[in-house]
Parts: C-alpha cells; structure tokens; sequence
C-alpha cells in the first residue's frame, strides 16, 4: 500500500526521516517547477526548495488535513519563502535608494555635523520609535532578519511586522533629517 502525502506528512510531524525523505521525494518535482517559474533562476529555486523543505520539517506538526492536503501546504509554504524573497530584493532596491535619499539630506541640511552627531541623533530618533517599531527596525535593518523570520520570533502578524517597519523608517527618515 502506498502512503499519501497527508500520511508522510503526519508521520514526518512526528520526526520520522524516512517519511520527510519519502515526502521530499514525492512533493519536490512538484514544488521545483512552481520556484522556478516565479523566481527564473535555477540555483535560486533549487535554495528556496531546500528552505521549504526545512520549514515542513520544522512546521511539520502544525499541518492540519481538515484545512488542506498536504501538496497545497506545502506549496503554499514554497510560495511565500519565494514572494517573501522577491519582496525583500525588491525592498532592498527600494531601501538602498532611501538610503541614499536620507543620507544626501543629512549631508546637505548640515554638513558641519560630525559622524558622531549623526550616530547620536539617529539613536535619539531611534529613541523616540515607539517599542515595537524600534524592535522590528533594528531586528530588520542591523541584524538582517527577514519579514517572515521576525514574524515567527516576535510571534505577530506579517501585516502588523511590515506596518511597524514601513511606520519605524518614515518616522526615522523625517526624524534624522530635521
């Protein structure tokens, strides 16, 4: 008799890794076209698969039959990690022309300030963030998190993480350059 995902999926939840092999080998020709015709890359497709194969090792128990099958989790976990890479290259773009945009200010509004006035007022701008902005902002932007990981450690939604850091870099951008 053959297992079903659903099957492989339950036995992987309870860390059986001849299961979660099984499961790779049933769901990731599947999964791998779905990567690459979002992300046009083959190396990067093949890194997001492996990612989402973490995550159904790790998420494994949290898989419920009675929402979807086990194809459909799966491909939903493989389709966030792409989007969630897609947005943040495209953040990044963004952020490193913003960067360039505050910094061209700085410069220009005084240029008399010393590197270390500048550190200074963008701790006290940082002081003034409301907690969970500050947070997610030094979390993001010092430490490197992505979206998707601050939503797990900080235990909050995705719209509530992106609307405290797009609220934290506004503020921050109007702060440091007054």
């Amino acid at each position: 008799m053959s297992e079903t995902d659903e099957i492989l999926l339950a036995r992987t939840a309870m860390g059986d890794r001849g299961a979660f092999k099984r499961l790779y080998l049933s769901l990731s020709p599947r999964l791998f076209p779905v990567l690459m015709q979002l992300m046009h890359d083959h190396q990067l497709a093949e890194d997001l698969l492996q990612e989402t194969f973490v995550r159904i090792w790790n998420q494994a128990s949290r898989y419920d039959l009675n929402k979807s099958g086990a194809y459909t989790w799966s491909y939903t976990i493989a389709r966030h990690l792409a989007l969630d890479h897609l947005r943040r290259l495209s953040l990044r773009r963004t952020q490193q022309l913003t960067d360039l945009e505050i910094a061209f200010e700085i410069e220009t509004a005084s240029e008399s300030l010393s590197s270390q006035n500048t550190l200074n007022k963008v701790d006290h701008c940082l002081s003034q963030l409301k907690d969970n902005q500050r947070q997610v902002l030094i979390l993001s932007y010092r430490y490197g998190y992505e979206q998707g990981e601050l939503v797990s450690l900080l235990e909050h939604p995705l719209g509530a993480i992106k609307s405290w850091l797009r609220r934290g870099m506004e503020f921050m951008q109007k702060c440091v350059s007054h």
